[in-house]
């Protein structure tokens, strides 16, 4: 009997051992211990934290300032749409449309020089524009420095004293101030009290020169109900 003992608690032991063993471990070899899973109240606390937030609300944008202009409708915008237009025309070498732009009262006056010279420079109506064609030689003026008449077809004078440089790309554009100024002083305003102006400028175009070849076009405007006309074309530059 005392040799059973020792057999009887090694059965018991290895019993346990055994159980222990399947317990821990599944007939495919996964064991039975739950996998960690999220806290499931973390969850729950954070979808209340979120759901409980106030919405956000957007960022107005400033309102502009009460009785202010913007430059995009201003009338100082208009006047350069209609001069930029009229930069085109002249661009285009367009007479049909240049004279659809001319103030049909006061006619178009053109200008070699700043100083428009009221009594010999040529005014012409809308209708009455001469031609690119038109053999004729008319008297614009004087020449600074000589003092000869500028005698001149009409197609020559637009060439020399119009649109001899591309004004329509010049690099600087300002609007009732001269920024090209010589020795002639601009009468524009003077013979047109209530026109404004157009200035289109090159600042020079050789260095060696100091920028004493300058050159600008002024196109003078008068206002028509809510349109500007052309009347005036004045070809700008240093002078003697």
């Amino acid at each position: 009997m005392r040799r059973v003992y020792p057999l009887l608690l090694f059965a018991v032991i290895l019993a346990l051992l055994l159980s222990g063993c399947g317990a821990s471990s599944a007939p495919d070899g996964s064991t039975d211990v739950a996998a960690a899973t999220p806290d499931s109240r973390s969850h729950e606390s954070l979808s209340a934290a979120m759901n409980s937030a106030e919405p956000l609300t957007p960022v107005a944008s400033p309102e502009p300032a009460s009785g202010s202009l913007s430059p995009e409708t201003g009338p100082e915008s208009k006047l350069k749409q209609a001069a930029s237009d009229i930069v085109d025309i002249l661009r285009d070498r367009d007479l049909k449309r240049l004279a659809e732009t001319v103030d049909p009262d006061k006619g178009l006056r053109f200008s070699p020089y700043s100083n428009i010279d009221a009594k010999s420079g040529q005014v012409f109506k809308a209708g009455g524009l001469p031609t690119f064609k038109d053999a004729t030689k008319l008297t614009w003026g004087s020449y600074d420095g000589r003092g000869e008449p500028i005698e001149l077809t009409f197609r020559n004078y637009f060439e020399k004293f119009v649109y001899d440089q591309d004004f329509a790309g010049a690099p600087s554009i300002s609007v009732n101030k001269l920024l090209g100024v010589g020795n002639m002083k601009f009468n524009g305003k003077k013979l047109y009290p209530n026109a404004s102006f157009v200035e289109y400028h090159f600042p020079g175009f050789d260095k060696k020169n100091n920028g004493m070849d300058w050159e600008s076009l002024v196109l003078v405007l008068v206002p028509s109900g809510n349109d500007w006309k052309l009347c005036a074309i004045v070809h700008n530059q240093w002078t003697i």
